[in-house]
This record gives structure tokens, C-alpha cells and sequence, in this order.
């Protein structure tokens, strides 16, 4: 029986995403490495993220979906899963296999020392985009105000803080509940008195009430298929 896998990939921007830029070569490294093995692709996932954030929901879905399913994790680069030392290591004792395409005889020590490198990496952009930030801001340019982002800019805020929003546990086990609740016919007062009886907490971690109830179903509604 060929060896099921299913494939993650990670670009950092929108503009990589729309365009392909990264994420056609991981594709093919990818593609070209389970041929090499004679097995088979079960599933794919992509995010547009980040790689210092652990919580991308195409990342999470593809760590659930091998588990599922029996099959092992492949990605282009390690750093495509993550730059933190604690994540890698998260998936790696997640009990699947992982498949690191310029690393195919990957063992646990090159694993730790692989990670510990990715981390570093991480490090050092952190600490280069800092110091090119101290240095705009000492050459007087004013920085973090909402003046100087562009509409583009903020409305790609609003989406990042709706994408989180979803993405919280807390939302999505108190939205399953509201939304049967709804669907009922309840009000918004009867489900914020259900939600608070049964210790259900807004993200913040405050009771909820009418208004918050209905931001809730607001954010979330349309967007959660299961749980």
C-alpha cells in the first residue's frame, strides 16, 4: 500500500499568494518528493501566514487531517511549518509522521537541531525589523498612527481581527451552542443567560450579554461548517 500524505504549504503575504510566488516551487518539491516514495497525495492545505503564528487554520486542518487519516505530513521546508523550537516540536509529538522534502533522511536530533536553526533565523528577523523601526523613528518619522495606513492597509486589519475572532476557541464552542439556540427561535437575552449558565465566556473572558451574543453570530455565522 502506497504512502498516504497530505501536503501544507505557507507563503507570507498576500501578494505571494495571488501571485504564486513561493508557493508554486513548494508544489513541486513536494510533488516530486511523494513520487520519489511511490505514494500518494490524500489532501492539501495553504496558508497565507505568518510562520511565528501557530493557530493557521490550514496548518491545523492538515495536522487533523493526517491524524484522521493515518498519513503523513509533508512540507517543502521545515520552516514552512513553523520558526518556534515549542510548534515544531508540538507537531512532531502530535503522533504523525513528517515528511521535510530538503531533509529526507530527517531523524529526531536533525529535527532539534534543524528547529533550533529555525528559530534563530526567526530571531534575527525579528531583531533586523526592529532596528530598521528605531532607525525611522529617530530620523523623526512617526510610527503606528492610523493616519499613515492606507485604506488597503486598514481593511486588511478588520479582516486579520475578524479571521481571529473565528478562529478562537472560546467563539467557536459558544457559537454551536447560540446558533442551535437560534435557529430555535431564542432571543439574544435567553441565549447570553444559556451561555452564562453554562460557563461559556466571551474571547476577553467576560459573561456574555445581548449585544455580545449578537456581534458573536455576526462574526461567526456562515463561516463555521462543523465542529
Amino acid at each position: 500500500m502506497s504512502i498516504k500524505y497530505v501536503a501544507y504549504y505557507r507563503v507570507s503575504t498576500d501578494k505571494q499568494g495571488d501571485s504564486g510566488a513561493g508557493l508554486d516551487a513548494q508544489k513541486a518539491d513536494v510533488m516530486k518528493f511523494i513520487a520519489s516514495t511511490g505514494g500518494h497525495l490524500h489532501a492539501e492545505y495553504t496558508d497565507i501566514e505568518s510562520g511565528s503564528k501557530f493557530d493557521r487554520q490550514g496548518l491545523q486542518m492538515a495536522i487533523a487531517t493526517a491524524n484522521m487519516n493515518g498519513a503523513t505530513l509533508v512540507v517543502a521546508k521545515m520552516d514552512r511549518l513553523s520558526r518556534k523550537v515549542a510548534d515544531l516540536f508540538t507537531i512532531r509529538d502530535s503522533k504523525i509522521s513528517i515528511a521535510i522534502c530538503d531533509m529526507p533522511d530527517m531523524d529526531t536530533l536533525k529535527f532539534g537541531i534543524y528547529a533550533t536553526f529555525a528559530q534563530h533565523e526567526r530571531e534575527m528577523i525579528s531583531s533586523r525589523t526592529k532596528k530598521a523601526l528605531k532607525a525611522r523613528k529617530d530620523a523623526g518619522m512617526i510610527l503606528g498612527k492610523l493616519d499613515n495606513l492606507t485604506d488597503a492597509g486598514r481593511a486588511k486589519g478588520r479582516a486579520k481581527h475578524t479571521s481571529n475572532a473565528r478562529m478562537n476557541g472560546n467563539n467557536m464552542r459558544a457559537y454551536v451552542v447560540a446558533s442551535d439556540k437560534r435557529r430555535a427561535g431564542d432571543s439574544f437575552a435567553t441565549i447570553a443567560r444559556v451561555l452564562n449558565h453554562y460557563g461559556f465566556t466571551t474571547a476577553r473572558g467576560k459573561a456574555f450579554h445581548p449585544n455580545s451574543v449578537k456581534q458573536l453570530m455576526h462574526v461567526m455565522d456562515g463561516h463555521i461548517v462543523a465542529m
